[in-house]
């Protein structure tokens, strides 16, 4: 008989083997999120990137003050008549289609604002623009909110804004290189190739709700629900939405065919304010995390050209700011978004909202290019956590079927809010000076800031089911009688 050899124990970890497991688990998302956040990035790039140096462009371009006003309260208008249709379509249709559809139509736009001979022929461009945004917010926010887990939610959206806080520091150094020597016409049309890339990535996903065995948030409508909505669709002469089944999946009796998408529009549309009336908290939430929408029309309408004219930054040095700012966020993005599903959403977002006041306000107050260093610094840590954490907080309030819809409400009354910012943005310019404009501003954010920790809500959404049957039922007798 052979001797037997004891086997010699396994060596332990090394320190440096642990620290790159605690990284890699950092990173641990799955497939479909890594393919979100490369789409993102390669779809971004230019959008980031005109939030800096589409004003400077349409300057360029021949416009003025007052053209800028007019051009981006055109900007809104249009994305408040697109964005509620945006939100309906990701509820409706195939979401995959419609999220490789959206950088399309932006590297179509942005091939049309290169070869824009003056600034009012970047308005087309503009418009389809619009579309795309009006549908690619509500499917980020869509599609990010079904795969990740409850209790990582923030974690995932601080994960998908990297993808931006990357855009944000490539994007604005290419931006300013290329403005400034090459022409940012070119600049445009790279930026058209990646969005065309990024449409194949996302053919790459796989939708969770395609999965047959997927069960949303909250679980499955009962069969009592089911019938309940179908019943009240069928009064109005309409199909229910398409989740408005039973159970085991099959259509409840008594709805009928669809007369046509508008019909469609309107019953889905009714279903969602029916939910939001009911669910406690849910339309001031709505109102308040928009307040911010009027600061931010005024930053992206004129905050470059304070920043070029005033601060006497020329456009490549703006363009190293924001890198550092994005650079910045990236961290800021992981820990934002973990730290927010430790402390909760609330209070994530209420103190990045005043610190983000107090950023602007001392901004007007510091001179000097290591100044404005140090203050885009501290920019890219607060808006790094402040994102993930809105996004997470108003995954938590709304079941999955709502949420394109949701996120289309939400836009739209953020860019009705928005609608006059350029305008009054421009009087104010005029009136009491550039830095009133960024005064304004930090007082917005700061006010929201308070308001949202004193009044915003904390509770979860109802559940998947929507409205109860018998209230269902009820309003179907109504409308019938």
């Amino acid at each position: 008989m052979g001797s037997t050899q004891p086997q010699k124990a396994k060596p332990a970890p090394s320190t440096l083997s642990r620290a790159v497991s605690r990284v890699a688990s950092w990173f641990d998302f799955g497939r479909n999120m890594h393919l979100i956040v490369a789409s993102a990035f390669a779809a971004n790039m230019v959008g980031t990137a005109n939030f800096q140096y589409l004003p400077l462009y349409i300057r360029q371009l021949g416009g003025t003050i007052d053209d800028l006003a007019f051009f981006f309260t055109v900007q809104t208008a249009v994305l408040a008549v697109l964005v509620l249709v945006g939100g309906w379509l990701v509820d409706r249709f195939n979401r995959r289609l419609l999220f490789c559809l959206t950088p399309a139509l932006a590297g179509l736009a942005s091939l049309l604002h290169a070869v824009a001979p003056s600034w009012p022929w970047l308005i087309p461009g503009l418009c389809i623009n619009m579309l795309s945004m009006s549908i690619g917010g509500p499917i980020f926010f869509s599609m990010t909110s079904d795969i990740a887990p409850k209790d990582r939610r923030a974690a995932f959206f601080g994960y998908q804004a990297m993808a931006f806080s990357i855009c944000g520091i490539v994007g604005p150094l290419l931006g300013g290189f290329f403005f400034e020597h090459i022409g940012y016409r070119w600049f445009l049309v790279a930026g058209a190739a990646l969005a065309f890339t990024a449409s194949y990535l996302r053919y790459l996903i796989k939708d969770p709700r395609e999965d047959p065995d997927w069960v949303p948030e909250g679980g499955r409508q009962t069969a009592a629900e089911g019938r309940g909505e179908s019943t009240v669709a069928a009064a109005r002469g309409v199909s229910a939405p398409r989740e408005a089944v039973t159970a085991g999946g099959a259509r409840a009796a008594g709805s009928r065919r669809p007369r046509g998408l508008v019909d469609d529009f309107w019953a889905n549309l009714g279903v969602f304010t029916a939910w939001a009336r009911r669910t406690p908290g849910i339309i001031l939430f709505i109102i308040l995390i928009n307040i911010p929408s009027i600061s931010g029309k005024l930053t992206e309408s004129y905050f470059s050209v304070y920043m070029n004219e005033v601060a006497l930054i020329p456009p490549a040095a703006l363009g190293v700011l924001f890198a550092l700012s994005g650079a910045m966020a990236i961290p800021a993005n992981l820990f934002g978004g973990r730290l927010a599903d430790r402390i909760g959403r609330r209070l994530a977002v209420s103190v990045a909202w005043v610190l983000s006041g107090l950023w602007v306000f001392t901004l007007t107050l510091v001179g000097g290019y290591r100044a404005f260093m140090v203050m885009f610094v501290f920019d890219g840590l607060v808006h790094g956590g402040l994102f993930p954490s809105i996004d997470a907080w108003s995954a938590d309030l709304c079941p999955s079927r709502h949420r394109g819809t949701f996120v289309g409400m939400l836009r739209l009354v953020g860019v009705i809010m928005a609608v006059p910012a350029p305008a009054f943005g421009a009087w104010l310019w005029g009136a009491a000076g550039p830095a009133a404009l960024l005064w304004t501003v930090a007082g917005i954010s700061a006010v929201t800031g308070l308001l949202l920790y004193r009044f915003g809500p904390t509770g979860a959404p109802v559940a998947d089911g929507t409205t109860s049957a018998p209230a269902l039922m009820a309003e179907a007798e109504k409308t019938a009688g």
